[in-house]
């Protein structure tokens, strides 16, 4: 048995249908009492409900992708201002973002519940974007004190936006399987995880978003995150952020595109994380496989059609490897700015 050092980060999760019904029961027992709801302009009807468990709660509804600089500072006074004791963040990844570093800018704890299959609610990564610039890190003190999935939110969720969002998550996941990160927990959480939403997502494709499947489907994205928790990051995630922050991308569309390229980059050097995802995918190659699903999933399945300009790429190819990414294949430029390429024409992956 090989020696290993694994450091799980203090959480609490709360999992099942009507869990949002407990949200008052839940921030008792935390001691909160003076919540700032955070989320998109777009979460209207669900940040209602909160507010009507929640009488006198704070509201800023302003998150953006990628956690834009502007908006933590605006949501910081918004917390002051209204004497919060703690945020609850209703929304994707881009909410639990903005939760994340509000944390680190002002020691309030966070309180997560996720509509989308992020993920991010269950690593202890942060990241900001200033200047076009997204900067990331990991800090223990971020991850949210309390996660609470409720499958009910998203039943509705449009399948443009659920998909991706899945594929987002695998992405998490694969990041961690073995050949990428050999530490045998976040390889535990990654093989559940990819097997998990392997079984689900033809579920939801077929039009199965019943509350079952979005129950399956989250219960994998949690899994995915907490593999990237309490794993690593590499070349895929080091491209999403360099694009995503540098263009103002969708988080999961991005994650979306880029995922068989930076699979097919790897698929050499890391033979047992291909048959594992290929074998959860049913697919004989597991990049081939997943750029069928993206292309299947993502009304833009391409850079050009995210709208990333071509003129571009060598910058970002330079932006890439300007910082070193671990993973199973050597990084060179050229090799990189092949791989962004391929992204950009949306080819089969090489």
């Amino acid at each position: 048995m090989k020696q290993f050092d694994f450091r799980a980060p203090s959480r609490h999760v709360v999992f099942g249908a009507a869990a949002l019904a407990r949200v008052p029961e839940l921030l008792a027992d935390l001691g909160f009492s003076r919540p700032l709801i955070l989320s998109t302009p777009g979460r209207g009807t669900q940040v209602a409900a909160l507010v009507g468990m929640l009488p006198g709660a704070a509201i800023f509804a302003k998150a953006a992708a990628h956690v834009p600089a502007g908006v933590v500072d605006a949501a910081l006074r918004v917390a002051v201002e209204s004497g919060a004791d703690c945020t609850i963040s209703i929304g994707g990844g881009s909410t639990t973002g903005l939760g994340k570093v509000l944390r680190l800018r002002s020691g309030l704890p966070q309180v997560a519940i996720p509509t989308t299959y992020a993920g991010s609610e269950m690593t202890n990564l942060w990241g900001i974007t200033e200047e076009r610039v997204k900067r990331t890190g990991r800090d223990s003190v971020v991850t949210p004190v309390l996660v609470i999935y409720d499958p009910e939110l998203l039943v509705s969720l449009p399948l443009a936006i659920a998909a991706p969002s899945v594929l987002n998550a695998l992405a998490q996941a694969a990041a961690n399987l073995p050949g990428f990160n050999d530490e045998p927990i976040p390889n535990m959480f990654a093989r559940e995880a990819i097997t998990v939403l392997g079984e689900a997502l033809p579920r939801l494709l077929r039009g199965g978003a019943d509350t079952d499947t979005c129950a399956r489907l989250l219960y994998g994205a949690c899994l995915a995150g907490a593999a990237l928790g309490a794993g690593r990051t590499g070349l895929h995630h080091r491209l999403c952020h360099v694009l995503g922050g540098r263009f103002n991308l969708p988080h999961a569309d991005t994650h979306s595109v880029i995922l068989p390229y930076s699979l097919a980059f790897n698929r050499a050097a890391a033979p047992a994380a291909m048959s594992l995802l290929a074998a959860a995918l049913g697919n004989a190659d597991a990049p081939i496989g997943l750029y069928e699903l993206m292309k299947q999933v993502c009304v833009k399945p391409s850079l050009r059609e995210l709208g990333v300009p071509e003129r571009d790429l060598d910058d970002v190819a330079d932006a890439v490897i300007a910082t070193s990414v671990s993973g199973p294949a050597v990084l060179d430029r050229a090799a990189v700015r092949r791989l962004l390429q391929e992204a950009f024409a949306g080819n089969p992956p090489g």
